[in-house]
């Protein structure tokens, strides 16, 4: 099984590091402790009393900050933003990052649910005009029908352009607030 560190982040002018794994990406906690101000160590012992992550990290061999290769503890990235979002300290550089993700948060989710409900008012009216049209099918109607048909095709490209948007946004999450 070879690994290969694949990314690094610059985040407070720390080095944090990402090593892609069967298909995982591993990201070492202690650069990003020391990025945000925390302590690691606390950070260590915190997640080995967490009945949700304390299966979650493994020793990986990653490439520090010297250029060394290291045995470092590491996280999923699909585990790390929840991870940093629920430490608990004063730290300045944790405070702004949790500031940003608050923000962050409510954008995703309030930007997505509302224009995902628009987009969907909208299709159940051209639906609701289909069906009306339908009961009533004679060539004015056919003509109105096909246009219901092409609004809903319309919609269903914007929900899925949408999707695709909210999708790519989480996939950078973290590398946008990790650059800011």
């Amino acid at each position: 099984m070879s690994k290969k560190v694949e990314k690094f982040l610059e985040f407070n002018g720390k080095r944090i590091v990402m090593l892609g794994n069967d298909g995982v990406w591993w990201i070492a906690i202690k650069p990003i402790c020391q990025a945000l101000g925390v302590d690691y160590e606390r950070q260590r012992r915190n997640l080995a009393k967490s009945r949700n992550m304390a299966q979650l990290p493994s020793e990986q061999t990653v490439v520090a900050a010297d250029g060394k290769l290291r045995s470092m503890l590491c996280l999923p990235e699909f585990f790390i933003y929840g991870w940093i979002f629920k430490i608990e300290s004063e730290a300045e550089g944790l405070e702004q990052y949790q500031w940003e993700c608050y923000q962050v948060l409510y954008q995703h989710f309030h930007g997505a649910l509302t224009g995902r409900k628009e987009l969907l008012s909208k299709k159940a009216k051209a639906q609701l005009e289909i069906q009306n049209c339908m009961n009533k099918l004679d060539t004015d109607t056919a003509l109105k029908l096909g246009r219901a048909n092409r609004r809903i095709n319309e919609v269903n490209l914007e929900l899925r352009k949408l999707d695709l948007e909210v999708i790519e946004e989480e996939k950078t999450l973290f590398d946008t607030i990790m650059h800011e």
